[in-house]
């Protein structure tokens, strides 16, 4: 089949991918809800005559048989959006209020049909399967990609290694950002109670007072990290959501707390829960409270396996320019599902440069969040690529 080159497939494919991507990103759905999305991604390989089946209730698993005998390749693409209001001001913004594709997984089906297009017309010349994995729900644990690993996405026949690509909107639209090893940390759940005692706020000391506590306890986690965590130990300690108190001038008797704990070791994931319920026995103890505390693991870290990095190397190298290549010093500490394939398999987790240069890049999870159209043709060329070479196409 050759080289994928990305002016090849601007010119093949760009307005159907452009297509694609505008239709989902109007139209996200919720985590385990993605019907409509089904639905359309059963309609374009339907129109591709590309094989698939549903699993997970609203996920799909296409599935692309070369004429030859040989190995097995998965290339996963999440699909779910998030609950937040879009304020890009683009002419193709959500058509949902409250509902937005802010992670970029409207960006990653595209990539997986467009590479679906592609390898479905080239079906004669493969030697292997190529399936491409529509998975719901990563952004709400305990996700999608178990649940489809638990119903044989990688069975039948075996998966032999899997490909993730995620946008990345502090790299531009062309480099793609990779790393051997650790890609991205476990990501487990907080979930806190404060009580103590309501009074009048004229008179604090006849109750105990649950916003101070929080407060207190607050600023005691922020050591946690910066000081009972090795510097060369990446962990983070954040609490996104506090809810307390009735009127402005009654003690809070009660605040909910929940956050969120990212590390590497397993060790350190012990410690965190640990430190933290240490954390809340002794502001409790010092205002008369109690508390009740959860610390729920979460997605496991995630692994690049080396041979599939290099694999994404050579393919960025031959489609885009070494240049493109931007190696990574750190791993960063978002979570993903995908750690649940990566243990299965042999396994790369791709940062796919999405951002605009001219342009305000706002991180994942921002109303504000958005994907530079002109990385879809790139992302398309180099898992195409990726793909040809491990099942053995030059």
């Amino acid at each position: 089949m050759g080289t994928i080159l990305v002016e090849d497939i601007r010119n093949q494919l760009a307005n159907y991918l452009t297509e694609v991507y505008k239709h989902l990103h109007q139209h996200p759905e919720p985590s385990n809800h993605e019907w409509e999305t089904q639905k359309y991604i059963i309609r374009e390989l339907e129109d591709n005559q590309i094989p698939y089946k549903v699993m997970a209730e609203t996920g799909v698993c296409a599935e692309i048989r070369g004429a030859k005998a040989g190995k097995t390749i998965l290339l996963r693409a999440d699909m779910d959006a998030l609950e937040i209001m879009e304020d890009t001001g683009l002419p193709y913004a959500s058509q949902k209020d409250g509902l937005m594709h802010a992670c970029g997984h409207d960006a990653h089906v595209a990539v997986g049909l467009g590479v679906a297009k592609l390898l479905g017309q080239r079906a004669d010349d493969l030697c292997g399967t190529v399936k491409i994995m529509f998975q719901p729900a990563e952004e709400k644990p305990p996700g999608g990609a178990m649940r489809m690993i638990k119903e044989g996405i990688l069975e039948n026949p075996k998966v032999d290694a899997v490909i993730g690509i995620h946008t990345n909107p502090h790299l531009p639209a062309g480099q793609f950002g990779l790393i051997d090893g650790c890609i991205l940390a476990a990501s487990d759940r907080i979930f806190i109670t404060l009580s103590g005692q309501g009074g009048h706020a004229a008179a604090p000391h006849e109750g105990i007072d649950a916003i101070a506590m929080a407060g207190q306890f607050l600023a005691n986690i922020q050591n946690i990290v910066s000081r009972q965590v090795s510097p060369t130990d990446p962990a983070v300690v954040t609490i996104g959501k506090i809810a307390g108190g009735t009127r402005p001038n009654v003690l809070a008797d009660r605040v909910v707390l929940e956050g969120t704990a990212r590390a590497i070791r397993e060790e350190t994931r012990d410690l965190l829960a640990e430190k933290i319920e240490k954390a809340l026995l002794g502001v409790t103890e010092y205002w008369g409270g109690s508390f009740m505390y959860e610390y729920v693991k979460g997605y496991p870290p995630t692994w690049n396996d080396k041979s599939m990095t290099d694999l994404i190397r050579k393919a960025v190298e031959e489609c885009m320019g070494k240049e493109n290549i931007y190696e990574m010093e750190n791993c960063l500490m978002s979570g993903d599902d995908f750690a649940y394939l990566a243990k299965e398999a042999p396994s790369v987790f791709i940062e796919w440069g999405t951002g605009t240069p001219e342009l305000d890049n706002y991180p994942w999870h921002h109303p504000k969040f958005h994907v530079n159209l002109e990385a879809l043709p790139c992302g398309v060329a180099v898992v195409t690529q990726s793909i040809l070479h491990f099942l053995g196409e030059e």
